[in-house]
């Protein structure tokens, strides 16, 4: 590693950056969780974009494991549609907005249009930036600043930030919360895995031009995610699907000029992740499985599954965003400079932190 490569250094700090928003937002968590409850809240929209969305759809899997009858229906949006094509609310409604950087103008828009309706909760990476000052309620993730543009151990962070709101807003039992913690220990002991099996894969990985990434439950949510750090990093056709859906659409298109991406959240779904990645060696593709066991690919990154696999993709993804990055460098490309930084910038994705 050179003194330039920033993306390795963030991708490495990502489980103290686990652990740093677990101790430090935790008290913000509850104390907003305990206000929303008294306003008996019955729909909840977290919205963001990209990674937050991706981040947003992760979280929702907390909300279906606890939740009754009577609990809050929790929905993921992305931050432009609900911006133009907003449901009615009401001061029952409660708009949780994902923003790394804090300026996300899709996001920002719809608290400004939302202000004194209905309660509003940012969760940011950035003390002071404009998502601070619209939000009703805040939660600030930790790990310290980020250099670069693509989201690495800020998607762990905001990530491990709205699980904390959830499990708090559900009260769930304190065996979550010791799991969500042990994510930090899965993701560390990914990235030591990753060490050893990512330089075996780069050299053929990187002479693809596309790329299948699927999971059912939390690891299709991490399959987007990991889709969209290889379309970052690598500049390279990626694209995440649901296990079932892989049967409509891409099933058409694999082929043996392409490698696909299992994503196994260690749930009995798992069985029908391992089905999809057998068909697609058949069709002819090389096959990479993340997760705790490896039944059916061609190479195997070991991530131990998780307790409750609502928490699946903060170890699912950090592997992958390494892979991501050396893929990258393989085909020539820089992600710590990326050429699309300004095409980001444009729509107010103004990632870089420090």
């Amino acid at each position: 590693m050179t003194v330039e490569e920033i993306i390795p250094i963030e991708i490495d700090e990502t489980p103290a950056a686990i652990r740093a928003t677990l101790a430090e937002a935790r008290p913000a968590a509850r104390q907003t969780a305990e206000i929303l409850r008294s306003k008996k809240p019955r729909r909840i929209y977290i919205i963001g974009n990209g990674t937050s969305l991706y981040t947003s759809m992760a979280a929702t899997y907390t909300a279906r494991q606890l939740a009754d009858g009577q609990s809050p229906l929790v929905l993921a949006f992305p931050a432009g549609d609900f911006r133009y094509f907003m449901p009615a609310i009401t001061p029952q409604d409660v708009v949780v907005g994902m923003s790394a950087s804090g300026e996300f103008r899709d996001v920002l828009a719809v608290f400004e249009q939302l202000r004194g309706q209905c309660p509003l909760v940012g969760i940011t990476h950035v003390a002071g930036s404009s998502i601070t000052r619209l939000a009703d309620h805040l939660l600030i993730s930790s790990g310290g600043p980020s250099h670069v543009p693509v989201m690495t151990k800020t998607y762990a962070s905001t990530l491990a930030a709205l699980h904390l709101l959830l499990l708090e807003l559900f009260q769930a039992p304190p065996d979550y919360f010791d799991d969500l913690a042990a994510s930090a220990d899965r993701c560390e002991a990914a990235l030591k895995s990753a060490g050893r099996v990512v330089p075996d894969l780069v050299p053929v990985i990187a002479a693809y031009e596309h790329g299948f990434y699927f999971g059912a439950g939390n690891a299709f949510a991490a399959s987007l995610e990991g889709a969209l750090k290889m379309k970052e990093m690598a500049l390279f056709h990626a694209e995440g699907s649901e296990t079932w859906e892989m049967a409509s659409g891409p099933a058409t298109v694999v082929s043996d000029k392409t490698v696909c991406v299992a994503l196994y959240a260690g749930d009995v779904r798992d069985a029908s992740t391992a089905d999809t990645a057998r068909h697609a060696r058949e069709w002819g593709a090389r096959v990479l499985e993340v997760g705790p066991e490896s039944t059916a690919g061609d190479w195997h990154l070991p991530v131990e599954a998780p307790v409750y696999p609502s928490f699946a993709s903060l170890a699912l993804v950090p592997p992958l965003a390494l892979l991501a990055y050396r893929v990258a460098r393989a085909r020539g490309h820089n992600p710590d400079q990326p050429s699309w930084r300004e095409r980001y910038y444009s729509q107010g994705m103004t990632h870089i932190l420090g």
